[in-house]
C-alpha cells in the first residue's frame, strides 16, 4: 500500500510535473500583480483627472458632457502611462463613476460652506 503513496509523490515531485506547475504559480502571481497595479492606477488617476479638468475647464471653454469626454480621453493617456495598455471599457466605467463620486463629494463640500 506504501509503495503506491512512494510512486504517487515522485511522480508529483518530478521535474516534468513541478516545472509547470511553477510556470502556472508564476503567471498567476504576475497575473495579479498586473490588476493590482491597474487598479491602483485607476483610482488614483480618476481623481487627479478630475482636480486637473476641475481647475482648467473654464480656461479650455468647455462644459457638462465636454468635461466627461475630457475627462475619458485624459484618462485613456494617463492610464496607458501608468500601466502600458489602454483602459478596457469596464475600467474606463469605473473610472466614470469614480469621477463623478468625485464631483459629488466636491460639490457637498462646498454646500456645507
Amino acid at each position: 500500500m506504501m509503495n503506491w503513496l512512494k510512486s504517487l509523490v515522485e511522480v508529483l515531485t518530478s521535474e516534468e510535473v513541478m516545472r509547470p506547475l511553477i510556470l502556472v504559480g508564476i503567471s498567476l502571481l504576475w497575473r495579479s500583480m498586473a490588476e493590482a497595479k491597474a487598479d491602483k492606477a485607476l483610482s488614483n488617476l480618476a481623481v487627479d483627472v478630475v482636480d486637473y479638468i476641475e481647475e482648467h475647464y473654464k480656461e479650455w471653454g468647455i462644459k457638462r458632457d465636454q468635461k466627461m469626454a475630457r475627462f475619458i480621453e485624459i484618462f485613456g493617456e494617463e492610464f496607458k502611462k501608468a500601466v502600458g495598455r489602454q483602459p478596457n471599457e469596464a475600467e474606463i466605467n469605473t473610472a466614470r463613476l469614480k469621477a463623478e463620486a468625485q464631483v459629488q463629494r466636491a460639490r457637498r463640500v462646498q454646500i456645507k460652506k
